[in-house]
């Protein structure tokens, strides 16, 4: 039995969940995110910004972040803090610093775009830090930092 499907908000405002690595997951998380975010009355553009971040994420991790279909569950949190929002993830899938992850080349028309691989350029274009470590546990710790 896994600890999926947690939300818990702590006394301070903070919000984590733990998450199946599913679509189901996924859709919880958001939904979490987004009532959330309304409630720290969180501007509309980092709202955008920050579901952004949160489903293209947490959407790779479950795309690629695992070598087997086994169930396994992803951490997400957020916390508010001065001028900027963080949203911290977690998972125990492979190794993956978007950091260091290759930026596709430009593409000047619709007929040269490839499908995929622009989520990872949308999040840093968002985001004012990324950090990624990979803790001595075998998780991947991600955290990114949006502007308010």
């Amino acid at each position: 039995m896994h600890d999926a499907d947690h939300v818990s908000a702590t006394p301070d405002g903070d919000w984590c969940i733990a998450m199946s690595n599913n679509l189901a997951g996924l859709k919880q998380g958001l939904g979490g995110l987004g009532a959330w975010l309304e409630h720290h009355k969180i501007s509309t553009e980092t709202e955008n910004r920050a579901r952004l971040v949160f489903e293209e994420i947490v959407t790779n991790v479950i795309r690629y972040g695992f070598d087997d279909d086994g169930a396994h569950v992803i951490h997400a949190a957020a916390r508010v803090g001065g001028n900027d929002l963080t949203l911290s993830f977690s998972d125990d899938g492979r190794a993956f610093d978007p950091r260091t992850a290759s930026e596709l080349a430009p593409t000047y028309s619709l007929a040269q775009a490839s499908i995929g691989g622009r989520g990872l350029m949308l999040v840093r274009a968002a985001a004012s830090r990324i950090a990624y470590e990979r803790t001595s546990e075998g998780r991947n710790q991600l955290t990114v930092t949006l502007p308010r």
